[in-house]
């Protein structure tokens, strides 16, 4: 007699042993002027995943005040613990199909893309591989434009002052901000910006959804189109794309919007009714790794560049990946300004050399948290 056995091949699957979330609020040393509004605090969320194979991930988002942690706590925990962690795009898929009433809303979404973004951080831990070497990226570095201008002050000064350190660290494209004072002082902004860097720099605008009215916007775009501009971003809501459209055809300037869409379909329909010119996308709104680069990808199919919304140590590790990157480069804040305060939560921020941000080798994002300050700002 033989005895015959049969064996069952399975694979032993990493999974999603924990999630622990962080609310940090890092204050402002000045109330700051973003449009219409003043704000006091920076606020993000931060999220730690650790597996069965004791890989710990870590992602985040910007709360700007919304209860991100406790939506992850809440309602997307309970449904990831025990879920594979080696498949990021069924776990997004899960928790927005088991929040099926919000999903691809902005607070449902910029919290499941802190999920995604910590799980793609696992991917690269446990690859041995920076998610940009993961994605296929084969350059070392990628461009930045210095946001300017958030503090108007009562004179151009502190303006002059921030572009020369810009130049002084070799970054030739900018954005300044609008809005905030007269359209002719706005004016008067671009003017020395425009001198002060020459003509070839790419210059775009950022109007913070401020102009309101379609008349306005006309009025304030052509009253600084001289100078040269690339883009003027979020004149409106996004849900308001037949007024940028409008806005585009009577000034003849480029628009851009989208940091705020909650999927890569969203983008696509922007695209298709031609509502943008330079999709402008943030992963840590959008849904994660995967919808930001589904985004790009509509993008390019239209020929269109994509610009991204801050967060460089994330953004730089994607945009590395794509053909059709902003070609004034990613957006940047410079910690100097204390405007983002993200560099607070890090041991180190993210290198820039000579106007190029340095995509970071380590496995997964390489982003270097502090904890002891994630501790502190979320108490």
């Amino acid at each position: 007699d033989c005895i015959i056995s049969n064996y069952i091949n399975f694979t032993i699957v990493d999974l999603i042993n924990s999630i622990e979330t962080f609310e940090a609020r890092v204050p402002l040393p000045a109330p700051l002027a973003v449009g219409s509004a003043r704000i006091t605090h920076r606020t993000y969320s931060v999220v730690k995943i650790a597996t069965s194979d004791g890989i710990v991930g870590v992602g985040y988002c910007y709360s700007r005040g919304l209860p991100m942690a406790k939506i992850i706590d809440d309602v997307m925990t309970p449904v990831a613990i025990g879920q594979t962690a080696e498949s990021p795009e069924e776990i997004r898929k899960l928790i927005l199909g088991f929040n099926w009433q919000s999903a691809e809303h902005g607070s449902v979404t910029s919290a499941a893309s802190a999920v995604d973004i910590a799980l793609h951080d696992i991917a690269g831990k446990r690859a041995g591989k920076s998610v940009a070497a993961m994605l296929g990226a084969t350059v070392s570095e990628v461009p930045i434009y210095s946001v300017i201008g958030y503090h108007y002050g009562k004179d151009e000064s502190g303006l002059r002052e921030e572009i020369d350190y810009a130049l002084s660290r070799g970054i030739n494209s900018f954005k300044i901000v609008m809005g905030a004072d007269t359209p002719e002082r706005d004016a008067n902004r671009l003017k020395v910006l425009r001198e002060k860097v020459g003509d070839k720099p790419l210059i775009a605008l950022d109007a913070f959804r401020t102009l309101k009215t379609l008349d306005n916007a006309i009025k304030r775009v052509n009253l600084i189109k001289e100078y040269g501009v690339a883009f003027v971003e979020d004149p409106f809501l996004e849900s308001e794309g037949v007024a940028a459209i409008a806005l585009r055809e009577a000034t003849g300037v480029p628009v851009s919007f989208g940091e705020s869409l909650a999927s890569s379909k969203m983008a696509e329909q922007v695209l298709y009714y031609n509502q943008t010119d330079i999709l402008r996308i943030d992963a840590l709104v959008i849904g994660g790794v995967g919808e930001f680069l589904k985004a790009t990808s509509y993008a390019n199919q239209k020929g269109k560049t994509f610009a991204t919304h801050i967060h460089t140590e994330v953004h730089s590790q994607l945009a590395a990946a794509t053909p059709n990157l902003y070609p004034g480069g990613l957006e940047y804040l410079d910690p100097r300004y204390e405007i983002d305060l993200f560099h607070h939560l890090l041991l180190k921020p993210i290198e820039i050399r000579n106007g190029k941000a340095i995509l970071s080798t380590e496995p997964g994002f390489g982003i270097q948290w502090d904890w002891d300050a994630i501790q502190h700002f979320s108490r």
